[in-house]
């Protein structure tokens, strides 16, 4: 590798690194101040330490573009400023290839985060809305939940007017089984044996022209979910995985729901970490036409073209999870948009 190479990469990554933690930074103090009522009340401060140390890594993959943008704003324009690309060209050495590397780091940042996110982030968001349910909002888990209404892919649908998840039991149940013949089992109380459900108590009705009823003192019915998944519980899309977010999708379309908004939410967590590559593809011909202004400048500009990204990426979620677009496009549109705008601009380039 060149000098020159080694120095822009050098240069980037401290810089990349630096504002990232520096926006997160903002990030935690504006969400701190916020919140400040309720976590007054929380004596243990180390679980709020602890609570806003897990909101790195999620905050780290929402505010990496914003910093590659930033960075190469900051580099290229002082570069350009200081009559460095001038030099770099002299020696026979085009622009293109100057700032080779530095896109090479962005596609690695943008590989890395997709798997960053996949991994890390997805537990540290599962263990910090834990701590915000149960020391924050006062969510204990409940010995006994009431009144749930559920269903299990592909065929069931279920009312639990008891579910105790400790001694892994339920009572008072009503199952409506969707598949041809359909039926409605109503039974007095089932128990998990550690490998399915046992019904006991109850009577089946099947539901053709002429209702046929079966009593029954003990019935297996397969619905192939432990009792965990019975537990009245929210996760936020956003935080999820995409094998997470991949399974309620399946699960909710197999029982008949509208999946929009997961699938938009599935195929944005695929596109958004690419953000980091194409804002960075982006910011070099623009840096190359700012040349002068500083970096107050840079800083403006790269604030502008990032919170852009950012709204037109909402807007396309919207109209994605609405059925205006499909959520594929939905949540590729605003890579397109941005890559096609880079790609004109580095023609420009001499």
């Amino acid at each position: 590798m060149r000098i020159i190479d080694k120095y822009l990469c050098k240069e980037y990554l401290k810089l990349y690194f630096l504002f990232t933690f520096f926006f997160i930074a903002i990030f935690l103090l504006t969400d701190l101040f916020q919140s400040i009522n309720i976590l007054v009340k929380q004596t243990n401060s180390f679980l709020v330490v602890k609570y806003y140390l897990l909101q790195v890594p999620y905050l780290f993959t929402l505010l990496s573009p914003l910093a590659s943008i930033v960075s190469i704003l900051f580099i290229v324009s002082y570069m350009a400023e200081t009559y460095q690309i001038q030099a770099i060209q002299i020696g026979g050495t085009s622009i293109k290839r100057t700032v080779l590397p530095l896109l090479i780091i962005g596609i690695i940042i943008s590989f890395s985060l997709f798997l960053f996110n996949e991994t890390l982030t997805f537990k540290a968001n599962q263990i910090s809305q834990k701590i915000k349910e149960e020391n924050f909002l006062k969510i204990t888990p409940q010995k006994v939940q009431r009144n749930i209404f559920i269903q299990v892919p592909p065929y069931y649908l279920l009312y639990i007017r008891l579910f105790y998840p400790e001694e892994e039991k339920m009572e008072d149940i009503i199952i409506y089984k969707i598949s041809s013949p359909s039926s409605l089992i109503i039974c007095k109380e089932s128990n998990w044996t550690g490998k399915e459900w046992v019904f006991l108590e109850g009577r089946e009705y099947i539901l053709k022209e002429e209702w046929e009823e079966t009593s029954f003192d003990r019935k297996i019915i397969p619905l192939n979910k432990k009792p965990a998944y019975f537990v009245k519980k929210y996760f936020p899309f956003e935080k999820m995985n995409t094998t997470e977010l991949k399974r309620y999708i399946y699960e909710y379309r197999e029982s008949g729901f509208n999946t929009l908004d997961m699938e938009t939410e599935f195929y944005s967590k695929i596109s958004y970490p690419f953000a980091n590559f194409i804002l960075l593809f982006l910011g070099i011909p623009l840096a190359l036409f700012l040349r002068k202004g500083g970096k107050g400048a840079s800083f403006a500009l790269g604030l502008i073209v990032s919170f852009g990204y950012y709204e037109i990426t909402a807007l396309s979620k919207s109209m994605g999870e609405g059925g205006a677009l499909t959520p594929f496009l939905a949540a590729w549109i605003p890579s397109i948009l941005f890559l096609t705008g880079g790609i004109y601009l580095f023609t420009k380039i001499e």
